[in-house]
């Protein structure tokens, strides 16, 4: 087929399909490039400047949660107490929370979707359930004080106990 046959119609056509395609393609190869595990949250990894930022996001999202949702439940046993940061389980579970918000409530996403509602019944409701029961908070929430939660990890000695229990 030569050029003079070629419907200029279906060229312009064309053309504005590959300027939408390339205009789609930087974000979909940002949503799903490949990272290595742990990615920028993984707080044992950081870098001490980056560490310091993502504490001050951290701070900045458990500030907005108190506000918008913890003080608005009727059940007063959901607050976080002030020394929150202090307990290593509160720090994991608060990060990945405030990460799927921050997933849920993309802008970049062009369509309406199920992922705020998502964000609440599989991420905000039962993380709050788990620092509830699991992060050794009310200790500290009931007396206003920090209390740490357990003395650190106990070393592993092999004594003849666990070796009789292990035989």
């Amino acid at each position: 087929m030569s050029e003079d046959e070629l419907d200029p119609i279906s060229i312009e056509g064309l053309d504005a399909r590959l300027v939408n395609v390339e205009t789609i393609l930087p974000d979909l190869f940002d949503m799903y490039e490949l990272r290595a595990a742990g990615g920028p949250y993984y707080w044992a990894t950081l870098p001490r400047d980056q560490a310091v930022k993502l504490w001050e996001e951290l701070g900045k999202f458990v500030t907005w949660l108190d506000g918008r949702y913890l003080t608005n439940l009727a059940d007063p046993s959901y607050r976080l107490p002030a020394c929150w940061y202090r307990h290593p389980i509160a720090v994991e579970e608060l990060t990945a929370l405030m990460v799927a918000h921050r997933a849920a409530y993309d802008t970049r996403s062009a369509k309406a979707s199920s992922a705020l509602v998502d964000w609440h019944q599989r991420a905000l409701w039962p993380t709050l359930d788990s620092l509830k029961l699991r992060a050794g908070l009310a200790g500290c929430r009931d007396r206003d004080e920090h209390r740490e939660p357990h003395a650190g990890p106990v070393p592993f000695t092999v004594t003849n106990n666990y070796l009789q229990y292990v035989d």
